[in-house]
């Protein structure tokens, strides 16, 4: 189970983790060591197994690495890269990610966030098209959260991809993101995301 607690002494609200005795996973066993360093202010330790953890895609690591970035707590302050974690924690279900993330946006300037943006949309495609199937969920809620405008057209053809892999909630967000569309674009949208289905499948095997 994850919740969220208030660190007093640096004034963070990280992202902790439980889980039942003798169920502890290596990255479960990271995370905590993590929360302990910050808790302890060995922020630099604490933010170098946050980034671990964060590259293998673990929400909760990605808002705290964020938070910690945000703060400039472990590594000089970088506006960009929390924005970058903000959003993928945004996009892995962490919703108190969404505060971090509109805070920041209105710090950072319209051409770096276009090229974050880009960023996120190039970390989760690559894993998408390698055949992760989180990643695969997550696209069409990038095009749908992250671009300044929705881009119904590119959501619609991952959560396609989605439903065809039966990824949970795929097929009901795809049936609301359809109702966005022209019946024209809906074709053109299925038989992309059929080539996109097709090579993702060709990574599985």
């Amino acid at each position: 189970m994850i919740r969220l607690f208030l660190a007093v002494t640096i004034m963070l609200c990280l992202m902790t983790k439980y889980s039942q005795a003798g169920d502890f996973s290596e990255s479960d066993i990271m995370f905590e060591e993590a929360t302990k360093a910050v808790k302890d202010r060995r922020y630099k330790e604490a933010i170098e197994i946050f980034e671990v953890l964060a590259e293998n895609n673990e929400a909760d690591a990605q808002y705290n690495i964020a938070l910690l970035l945000k703060s400039g707590r472990g590594r000089p302050q970088s506006y960009k890269d929390a924005l970058k974690w903000g959003w993928l924690a945004l996009l892995g279900k962490i919703e108190a990610a969404n505060k971090l993330v509109d805070e920041i946006k209105d710090i950072v300037p319209d051409p770096t966030l276009r090229i974050i943006r880009n960023e996120v949309k190039n970390y989760i495609k690559t894993r998408a098209e390698s055949g992760n199937t989180v990643a695969i969920s997550q696209m069409g809620d990038y095009f749908l959260q992250v671009p300044e405008e929705p881009q119904y057209k590119e959501a619609y053809l991952w959560f396609v991809v989605a439903s065809a892999f039966q990824l949970e909630n795929a097929i009901a967000r795809r049936d609301k993101v359809q109702k966005e569309l022209e019946g024209k674009d809906i074709i053109n949208l299925q038989s992309k995301a059929l080539e996109v289905f097709t090579k993702i499948s060709e990574t599985m095997k």
